[in-house]
């Protein structure tokens, strides 16, 4: 800002916001609150949870585990940057508390 010595913010500089959309077969929940992460790749580390977290709430109501769900992260420019495809399967050397690994197709 001229003669306040305070200089604008450098949007470079910002921590970018990420939207995770929840996409069912039937609907698409959007997030509008997003999340500030320093970079896609930890995007997509929450996205992987999040997926994880829901097949785990769908298990324990009793919903359809076999149907495909995603996240969809934007940006804050709605921009599409990635699509995290998951479905419930069987549990394969889970180790509780390890982080979730997401595997990448491009």
């Amino acid at each position: 800002m001229p003669g306040s010595g305070i200089s604008p913010p450098n949007r470079e500089a910002d921590v970018p916001r990420y939207f995770f959309h929840y996409r069912t077969d039937d609907e698409l929940i959007r997030d509008s609150d997003g999340r500030d992460l320093p970079n896609l790749d930890a995007a997509e580390q929450s996205a992987a949870e999040l997926g994880r977290a829901i097949v785990e709430e769908a298990a324990s109501t009793g919903g359809d585990l076999r149907l495909p769900r995603s996240i969809e992260i934007t940006d804050d420019a709605g921009e599409d940057l990635l699509y995290v495809v998951f479905w419930a399967g069987p549990k394969v050397g889970g180790v509780p508390g390890l982080p979730v690994e997401p595997v990448t197709v491009h």
